[in-house]
């Protein structure tokens, strides 16, 4: 079997599939996104904790995250469904008296874009906050315009909308190979034919390095598991709640309904494709979280699940066409922020594949940044 397609996209997952929206919102409908499994969303993008926040280390992510919220916001009205966007807020913590001056910093810059956030002595923290019992808390930061939202209804959104404008989504298809014609992209071949094409974005998730490979490009990205665990309905913390995080330890919790979602990375745990729940992990946890939330002791899991981080060296995604090979787009590496990015990803990525200027500067987002030793270091990192 042999098609033809504008733009080929590798992943049907959030990125993939706000790409073949914006895509086809502008004209360009002849778009076949290709998925190796079942169902489109299977793997990261149906495994978010569904977080949005403005605090990013860089104007390009925090005006990435902008134009997400706004999106998610008026979801509705642009897809006929609802984001379930919360605004719960964000409230970062740290003990680490060096990272607080970074925060600091940073919420100047952040403040300059128009983002509320606003910076917390401990004793504020304890006002507002009273959950939080934090020895050694030096500083927070809190911007209330911050929240969660829903992420299988938004890529059911993408998804439904696409198609409707003309999007093709094959699933049970894996990309084997992608296609050259003296350096330039041709299409790619997959399980069952090939599909011709002289654009080729990667959206490929924590597979981002594999599908790289295939087109003879290194893309630093590599698959991290990260768990997820929700406790029985539980009454001893506030009904509101926002999704509060401590970076030493990337320890997080946020109101989950009637229960209390929370998670934390494993700074130990290598790479691989493991999606299983890992009780060890669960015990660190625990461990962890009630050292600054010790109320949560008289608290019950009842379920969890664990997804893949798609890791950057420097936690900031890699967003562009490749210079070497023109056709060949990159939107990977977001190292857990790829829910509240896919909406601006599947927006400059279009504008750059139509040839126009992206709306935001994508030079801290390049693949060059690390042949060049030029990192674009996330701080707010979880």
């Amino acid at each position: 079997m042999t098609d033809n397609a504008d733009v080929i996209i590798v992943g049907a997952g959030l990125i993939g599939l706000s790409i073949a929206y914006h895509l086809a919102s502008k004209g360009i409908s002849n778009v076949i996104v290709i998925d190796k499994e079942g169902v489109w969303g299977h793997g990261s993008s149906g495994r978010s904790a569904g977080g949005v926040r403005l605090e990013f280390s860089h104007p390009s992510a925090v005006k990435f995250s902008q134009y997400g919220l706004e999106m998610f916001r008026h979801f509705e009205d642009i897809f006929g469904i609802s984001s379930s966007f919360n605004a719960c807020g964000y409230l970062f913590l740290t003990r680490d008296a060096s990272k607080w001056t970074v925060m600091q910093n940073l919420s100047l810059m952040q403040q300059a874009l128009g983002v509320p956030v606003k910076c917390l002595s401990p004793q504020e923290v304890a006002s507002q906050f009273s959950y939080v019992q934090m020895e050694g808390l030096v500083g927070g930061t809190f911007c209330a315009d911050d929240g969660i939202a829903d992420p299988g209804a938004v890529l059911y959104g993408f998804a439904r909308r696409a198609i409707d404008l003309g999007v093709t989504i094959r699933l049970d298809e894996q990309v084997t190979g992608i296609l050259m014609n003296h350096n330039h992209i041709a299409g790619v071949k997959t399980t069952k034919g090939i599909v011709l094409g002289g654009v080729v974005v990667n959206a490929a998730g924590p597979y981002a390095a594999t599908v790289g490979q295939m087109a003879g490009v290194e893309i630093p990205v590599r698959p991290y598991r990260r768990s997820i665990y929700v406790t029985t309905p539980f009454s001893k913390l506030p009904q509101t709640i926002p999704m509060t995080l401590e970076l030493e330890t990337t320890s997080y919790l946020r109101r989950e309904g009637d229960s209390i979602l929370l998670g934390m990375s494993d700074p130990h745990e290598p790479s691989s494709y493991h999606t299983d729940v890992d009780h060890q992990t669960l015990e660190k946890l625990i461990d962890t979280i009630l050292r600054w939330v010790p109320n949560l002791a008289e608290a019950s899991i009842m379920r969890g699940w664990a997804g893949l981080y798609e890791v950057s060296p420097d936690d900031t995604a890699i967003i562009g066409e490749v210079p070497e090979i023109p056709g060949f787009y990159m939107a990977n590496g977001f190292s857990g922020h790829g829910f509240m990015h896919s909406p601006a990803t599947g927006r400059v990525i279009a504008e750059l594949i139509m040839g126009e200027e992206p709306f935001v500067d994508l030079t801290p987002f390049a693949l060059a940044r690390f042949n060049a030793d030029r990192p674009t270091p996330e701080t707010f990192v979880i």
